[in-house]
């Protein structure tokens, strides 16, 4: 197949796409080129060019481990920062926190990442709400349709939310929350081509769970909950018609190889929270305390800026120079029939939350209230001022 864009509207139509409300991209340009530029901030903090804030540390005892793990492999890319950003960690703390890293569910699965901080067997790990949707109620409004532009804009969003509405719901299972992550917009990966919302009925797609499933159920289709890892034999097999994935993360499960057409519709974001243990964060100094929540804080908008915004650039140029993948754009019209299609996803979350006695419509009120500042704000003033401002109150 040969390298190409459907672009099914002119471009008063897709400008008046970015001024009716959240657009799909955000600043973070159009191609890789452009978005290297944006969020040059990001990428600097990683290579240890940044601005990593005025902590001091006068503790002078031993140096203190902190044994983090993950069920990623080494040598993906999203891994590879995350050691850098221990580096930078080890850095900030003056050498006196060291940490020691181990991968590739060495330590356990995608799934058990609480258990592991909870228990002892680690002090840090990516645990998902999404995996134990269940046990959570809050959280999952970050997962709401359309409330975000990119990574970057929903991390900064929500831990600045977090000690206000999360924190309760988190630590109740004793552990703290070290950072909130989030995946880019997801998009939808096809093997035939979805124009319109009538297109995706009937078809069955991945999704995660939560409201990612409600969403998938909500344009017609059929949510099938499976590991993103398992996407790829699951659509050569026929098991699924569609994957909903973010641009950065397709290229890393080859999703680009088992299809051929992708929608852009920007629905969603995931939510990947990361668990700390709450015996080592207790016993931490209290300069380092510091010096561990400037970090945490700075780790979180750079890897949404430094990975998942850059990489859906990087990695979405790279599957369409390949000549697999067509990139179908939706006008404005369409995009608004989607919209409208899973808008009672909202109301319905808000709805549920306040039955249980739970401020829901006031945190969503508050979430669109900051999305939309920092929607206003540069990737890299959003990155600096993350380092002079760290949110406070996770711990």
């Amino acid at each position: 197949m040969n390298k190409k864009y459907i672009v099914t509207t002119a471009v008063v139509a897709g400008l008046s796409m970015l001024t009716a409300g959240p657009a799909i991209a955000g600043p973070i340009g159009s191609n890789a080129a452009e978005a290297e530029k944006l969020l040059s901030s990001a990428t600097d903090w990683f290579n240890g060019k940044g601005n990593y804030g005025s902590a001091k540390v006068s503790y002078d005892g031993p140096v203190i481990e902190l044994m983090s793990s993950s069920h990623l492999p080494a040598v993906a890319g999203i891994a590879k920062l995350q050691r850098k950003g221990f580096d930078n960690l080890e850095r900030m703390s003056g050498g006196k926190i060291k940490v020691k890293d181990t991968w590739s569910k060495t330590v356990h699965g995608v799934k058990e990442g609480r258990k592991a901080t909870r228990t002892g067997l680690s002090d840090y790990a990516p645990c998902f709400s999404l995996y134990s949707a269940k046990d959570y109620n809050m959280v999952h409004g970050l997962g709401l349709p359309f409330l975000f532009n990119n990574s970057h804009e929903a991390v900064i969003t929500a831990e600045n939310l977090y000690a206000k509405y999360l924190k309760k719901e988190h630590e109740r299972f004793k552990v703290k929350i070290a950072r909130v992550a989030h995946t880019s917009p997801y998009h939808l990966w096809t093997n035939k081509p979805v124009r319109t919302l009538a297109d995706a009925k009937g078809m069955k797609i991945r999704a995660g769970g939560g409201i990612h499933s409600q969403i998938i159920g909500a344009i017609g289709a059929t949510q099938v909950s499976m590991p993103g890892a398992d996407s790829y034999t699951a659509m050569q097999r026929g098991t699924l018609d569609g994957i909903h994935f973010s641009d950065a993360i397709a290229l890393i499960f080859k999703t680009h190889e088992v299809t051929k057409y992708r929608t852009t519709n920007g629905f969603n974001l995931l939510t990947i929270e990361y668990c700390l243990s709450a015996d080592w964060h207790n016993k931490l100094p209290a300069d380092l305390k510091v010096v561990f929540n400037n970090w945490a804080r700075q780790m979180a908008v750079a890897e949404g800026a430094g990975f998942y915004d850059l990489y859906d650039k990087k990695n979405l140029d790279k599957m369409v120079g390949m000549g697999q993948t067509e990139v179908i754009d939706m006008d404005s019209a369409e995009l608004d029939r989607w919209k409208a299609a899973v808008a009672p996803i909202e109301a319905k979350f808000i709805a549920d939350n306040e039955k249980k006695g739970l401020p829901a419509g006031q945190f969503i009120a508050d979430v669109k209230k900051l999305a939309a500042k920092y929607a206003a704000m540069s990737a890299n003033d959003i990155m600096d001022e993350t380092a002079s401002n760290p949110a406070q109150g996770m711990y």
